[in-house]
């Protein structure tokens, strides 16, 4: 073989190396549920975004991914491999009380609106925004309601209105921007201890309120009991004494023409009386 085939397989050889070595680097792996935006170093942002899967993507460009489907974010004490870890945050009452909390919230973003994520966060990872930008909105959005409501709303029943009031907040603060609050929702909140301690002394007090309530039902319950058992030996009683006056009333009128005749026989004197016999003047004597 002459030297300029030799050089002109060495040549096709190098090609070659060079394309497999391309296809390798220029082949891109889009995770499931994100999608990526696609930015040139020239300085151009491509419009259309890359989905889930193997894409080729040349060298020079650089992918960014942004989940498009729900992600759940965690501000929360947790036990991470044995160590205690404490993301929790702090939150102020309308009384002027400083509270712990836990938050947890979901998100994701617009994929039509990627583009503009990029260009807003200048090409930060979702992560970062996360850490940073949403991070602010969403204290921002806590603080400005719970300072609203006092430390026993929160504590208590006002709860899920508070809940939806922030995640009204928070939304509409990142919803221009491609990226969509699914749900919010504050939880575990610790106060401090001298205001467990005031919490505590509440709850009691409205459980031996219940207590007292349920007591004096009980004891309503059991008069009206005792009333009506008492009404009914009364009415008895006078039904029975009825009952002997109307038979001894009976008793008497079927009594009286005897005791007249027993009257009559304790007077008599032993003597019948005379008996005069029609026209004759006969009288008859005993």
């Amino acid at each position: 073989m002459s030297n300029n085939g030799k050089i002109g397989m060495t040549g096709i050889a190098v090609a070659m190396m060079l394309a497999i070595g391309l296809g390798a680097t220029a082949s891109y792996k889009v995770d499931p549920g994100y999608a990526g935006v696609v930015y040139n170093m020239d300085g151009g942002l491509e419009e259309e975004t890359l989905g889930q899967g193997f894409h080729m993507v040349l060298p020079w460009k650089k992918v960014i991914e942004y989940p498009v489907s729900t992600e759940t974010v965690y501000y929360t004490k947790s036990n991470d491999d044995g160590e205690q870890v404490d993301n929790s945050i702090n939150v102020n009452t309308k009384d002027g009380k400083q509270v712990n909390v836990s938050v947890t919230y979901a998100y994701h973003m617009d994929e039509a609106m990627l583009p503009s994520v990029f260009e807003k966060f200048r090409g930060q990872k979702a992560s970062a925004i996360e850490a940073g930008y949403m991070k602010n909105e969403m204290y921002q959005a806590i603080n400005e309601v719970t300072s609203q409501y006092s430390l026993m709303e929160l504590v208590g029943n006002k709860r899920p209105q508070i809940n939806e009031e922030i995640l009204r907040k928070f939304r509409s603060s990142l919803e221009q921007y491609g990226i969509i609050i699914e749900t919010f929702n504050l939880s575990d909140v610790v106060p401090d201890e001298q205001t467990k301690t005031a919490i505590q002394a509440v709850v009691d007090a409205q459980n031996a309120l219940e207590k007292a309530k349920v007591e004096k039902e009980q004891a309503e319950v059991e008069a009206e009991k005792a009333r009506v058992a008492a009404k009914g030996k009364a009415d008895a009683e006078i039904i029975e004494a009825e009952g002997t006056a109307n038979a001894n009333a009976k008793l008497q009128q079927s009594l009286t023409p005897l005791i007249v005749e027993q009257r009559k026989l304790e007077k008599w004197d032993g003597k019948l009386p005379g008996i005069v016999a029609g026209n004759s003047n006969l009288l008859i004597q005993p």
